[in-house]
């Protein structure tokens, strides 16, 4: 059955190549770039946006899981691609490894499980995660010298990498400099016996904002698609949003004073309105907490969500005179006319941050489509 457009999720994949060419722009000459795809690319689509990335430049991509990676193998994506997370499992190293695909060791689990690749003909290049304080994933430096003694003569394995992650990139900049201060002696005793490992620490935030921590190469997530590290107006920060999300309305009818709309009639309207009736709800991942402060553009006019979101539709006051009808396209996220409501903006609405609103559309209730591919 061919798939209705009730909910259209849009990805401007120039959008895309130019936040990756900007991001480059402001790194050192021979430094690369990953671009973090994991999670679907935050809702915007894995294999469309890594080979986007790639051919603006991006030397490879970080995903998670190491079945996001084998999809990516699989489809035919032949750069760079590097796990992130953990690996659970031998069977796991045995599936990479053909692929020539890099994980990076992320537990002492890990790290006691990788020196049975030796004899096995399994290659294993490893980037070795260091936690430097975001007490997350990674080895503690006090660790590393057993690490190093573990896989020391094992031909099997390539060490590749070192790499940590910033904890408070946003919340304090000042915290790049104290996670570098445990990180780069890290490096620096690792490249005594690796001389050629790549090091790398800095997400978006930390790539805008200190090119001190670029190092070799930087992973950048939330900017490549648009959306501001420090949760802002990404387009004044020099990128171009990549996602836009479009309904239409399916109903329109007059609301009578006394009356309400939706569960709990949450909305009682003080004069006669008329309210559109959008055909999402929170299992499309319309929010159900935007309903007292949520907005959509119609036509190129603001009007207020009345009501509380149900499952698979909400209900937008468009007053008296509005000549919004049937068919008309409403847009959650992107620009209509002069106006634009942006990921930020209903982020801050749920006190929470960007990404997470473009990860939960669910896109198996919509339908997605690339432009400028």
């Amino acid at each position: 059955m061919k798939r209705s457009e009730r909910s259209s999720v849009l990805i401007d994949l120039a959008a895309v190549r130019h936040n990756v060419a900007t991001l480059l722009s402001r790194l050192s000459p021979g430094t690369r770039m990953l671009v973090a795809v994991k999670a679907d690319a935050y809702g915007h689509g894995t294999l469309p946006v890594a080979k986007a990335a790639v051919a603006a430049g991006a030397h490879g991509v970080a995903v998670a899981t190491a079945e996001e990676a084998v999809a990516l193998r699989d489809a035919g994506f032949e750069s760079m691609v590097l796990v992130m997370g953990p690996l659970y499992s031998f069977d796991q190293y045995e599936e990479l490894a053909p692929r020539r695909v890099e994980f990076a060791v992320v537990s002492d689990y890990m790290a006691e499980l990788l020196p049975s690749v030796r004899g096995t003909g399994i290659r294993a290049q490893v980037h070795l995660k260091i936690d430097s304080g975001m007490n997350r994933q990674g080895l503690f430096p006090d660790d590393v010298e057993d690490f190093l003694e573990s896989i020391r003569g094992i031909p099997e394995i390539e060490l590749v990498g070192v790499m940590t992650h910033f904890a408070c990139v946003a919340e304090d900049p000042t915290s790049i400099d104290r996670q570098l201060e445990r990180f780069l002696p890290v490096v620096e005793r690792v490249r005594k016996e690796w001389p050629r490992v790549l090091a790398h620490a800095a997400n978006s935030a930390a790539t805008v904002h200190s090119p001190r921590s670029h190092l070799d190469m930087v992973r950048c997530g939330c900017a490549v698609y648009g959306l501001s590290p420090w949760q802002g107006d990404a387009i004044s920060e020099g990128l171009l949003p990549a996602l836009s999300w479009r309904s239409q309305v399916v109903l329109v009818k007059r609301i009578l004073p006394g009356e309400g709309v939706g569960y709990g009639h949450a909305f009682q309207p003080e004069g006669a309105t008329d309210v559109a009736l959008v055909p999402l709800g929170y299992g499309d991942g319309v929010f159900r907490g935007l309903y007292s402060q949520g907005e959509v553009l119609i036509n190129g006019r603001r009007y207020p969500l009345a009501g509380r979101i149900s499952m698979d539709s909400f209900a937008v006051d468009v007053g008296t005179d509005a000549m919004v009808k049937v068919g008309d396209p409403v847009t959650l996220i992107g620009a209509d006319g002069d106006d634009r409501i942006t990921v930020e903006e209903v982020a801050r609405h749920l006190n929470t941050i960007n990404y997470e609103i473009t990860c939960d559309i669910a896109l198996d209730r919509s339908e997605r489509h690339f432009l400028n591919g």
